[in-house]
């Protein structure tokens, strides 16, 4: 059988003699109808073929694939090793407990610093633990798994500096909330509001959630408000939360976050960021949302305890102070 016959054809054994004009596309063919390399016999001795001419089209090519890497779109992510950035990554995920694996499986997720989930189905035994993570959840229901709730995963390597963590549930208008305060002056939140959930219910939850008692903390927001932002409607709900609240709004609202090309998964933050867009998602309707912010890692004092009538213990009491505020840059129009 000459070798242009055998082309598309699969043997378990090929015996091929080489001869001194076999061009290189005759080699790849002879050499690749076989299954395996223990069923290859090579009558006589083999000849290399040619090398290829320079104006080779497949040689011009591989030229140029080694000139032009290919970079991933979202190497940024998986490569996030700032200390000096946060880097914050939220989806709905349409059931934690279906896609715990897809999850966990996913590099630039679990290289972020805080994970913030919604419509996560949990209910109260649920623990769906992530290495090198710590994480809260807010069920959906005590023991029925319901489209609702939410969780936040921290790295473990931010415990320390966790203040307290919130839990705003609300069963009756469907909308919940979770915050993490920071001992930098620093709060994370994610909310879920059901389809339908009124904008008024979604105000309310975020009065009873965002309160005063820490109104100068530096705020990031995310979740599913089930609102179309890309629509008048959603832009009259953006303006109230930069007029109202000071959040504004840091995702492109012209990019869709469901496959239905609407735009209702969102992040909000008082103060400017690095960096947020829309990623990938290989399991739900929703495409997650990334953020990433300018982060300081809270300062510690340890002094050496003073001896008796040291005059160091007539120092101010700020002395005692062993946190330090983050210093974020401003955004003209938004609050210290």
């Amino acid at each position: 059988m000459t070798i242009h016959k055998s082309q598309g054809a699969t043997f378990q054994e090929v015996a091929i003699g080489f001869k001194s004009n076999l061009t290189r596309p005759l080699q790849y063919v002879a050499l690749s109808r076989v299954t395996s390399a223990k069923g290859l016999y090579i009558l006589g001795e083999y000849t290399k073929p040619p090398p290829p001419r320079e104006d080779d089209p497949i040689f011009q090519e591989m030229k140029r694939l080694k000139a032009n890497s290919i970079i991933p779109k979202f190497a940024f992510l998986h490569q996030h090793n700032d200390p000096n950035t946060l880097q914050i990554m939220y989806h709905n995920v349409q059931s934690l407990n279906a896609h715990y694996e897809d999850i966990a499986a996913d590099p630039c997720k679990m290289n972020s610093d805080i994970l913030l989930l919604a419509e996560t189905w949990t209910i109260v035994k649920d623990e769906f633990e992530l290495d090198s993570f710590d994480h809260y959840h807010l069920v959906s229901d005590l023991t029925k798994r319901k489209p609702s709730g939410v969780s936040v995963y921290i790295k473990k390597d931010f415990k320390y500096m966790v203040e307290n963590v919130e839990k705003f549930p609300n069963y009756d208008t469907g909308i919940h909330v979770m915050v993490i305060n920071f001992k930098t002056k620093v709060r994370i939140a994610v909310l879920y509001a059901k389809p339908g959930s009124s904008d008024d219910d979604i105000f309310d939850a975020i009065d009873d959630s965002l309160d005063v008692n820490h109104i100068d903390y530096k705020t990031v927001l995310a979740g599913d408000f089930n609102i179309n932002i890309n629509t008048p409607k959603g832009k009259e709900f953006c303006d109230i939360m930069e007029n109202i609240y000071y959040l504004k709004l840091r995702n492109n609202p012209s990019d869709s976050t469901t496959i239905h090309q609407t735009t209702i998964d969102c992040i909000f933050s008082t103060n400017i960021v690095r960096t947020c867009g829309v990623y990938e998602s290989a399991f739900s309707c929703h495409l997650p949302l990334y953020v990433q912010v300018p982060w300081e890692k809270m300062k510690v004092r340890t002094p050496i305890p003073p001896e008796d009538n040291d005059r160091r213990l007539e120092c101010g009491p700020d002395l005692l102070d062993r946190t330090g505020d983050i210093e974020w840059e401003e955004e003209d129009g938004y609050p210290m």
